[in-house]
């Protein structure tokens, strides 16, 4: 029964100290961007890629995961479901009530909009914010003539980081012949370069099952 105890202590020993290491250590094996969608999107420093059916998810963890109550952040990246690129004209308006009227449902506060620039078009992001609950913070945002979505979950120290995000985003290039795509459900990745081609498989990552009108 001792070395049970001391076996299961130190895995969890290991788990506390290995988790915050994700981040640094995707960086370290991938780089500090994905493509999805055709745009280069930038990985925020400590964040780590999985993958979810809907699409790529970026996580930040601190010591304490997965024992304790700490502070992370949860990027993820959807595409729209009717597959049509945003118009503020057109579709705006539906997006700002339907993530209002949601966010409100589990009592978070609008904070003032945003608009951002992402590449040559714009993104519109809404805040949110609550005293009690985690996650505190969320934050949804939209890009001009983009399917794009970005979701964000989690702790308000992190939300720089999703504007970061943004505003690093730009288009890629197909006519050299890149051409990035994410596959499959476990978090493959297959990259082109017209001269050689990558299968690499990110680290997984734990889902959050939310869903939001966009």
């Amino acid at each position: 029964m001792l070395r049970l105890l001391g076996v299961l202590i130190g895995v969890l020993l290991i788990a506390l100290l290995i988790v915050p290491l994700l981040g640094p250590g995707w960086h370290l094996l991938h780089g500090d961007f994905i493509s999805y969608e055709g745009w280069r999107i930038l990985v925020p420093k400590g964040f780590y890629v999985g993958k979810s059916q809907m699409g790529p998810t970026m996580w930040k963890h601190t010591l304490g995961i997965p024992l304790f109550n700490v502070p992370y952040g949860h990027i993820s990246l959807y595409s729209r479901p009717d597959q049509q690129p945003f118009s503020y004209d057109r579709d705006y308006s539906r997006f700002e009530n339907g993530v209002t009227q949601e966010a409100g449902q589990s009592g978070y506060q609008l904070e003032p909009k945003r608009r951002i620039s992402v590449g040559k078009n714009s993104g519109y992001c809404l805040e949110f914010t609550r005293l009690s609950g985690e996650p505190r913070s969320l934050v949804r945002c939209v890009v001009e003539n983009s399917v794009v979505v970005l979701f964000y979950e989690g702790d308000p120290r992190y939300i720089s980081d999703v504007f970061a995000t943004l505003q690093g985003m730009s288009l890629e290039s197909t006519k050299s012949g890149c051409l990035y795509q994410y596959e499959g459900e476990y978090g493959l990745t297959w990259s082109y370069d017209a001269s050689r081609l990558y299968l690499r498989r990110l680290f997984p990552a734990s889902l959050l099952g939310h869903d939001f009108v966009v």
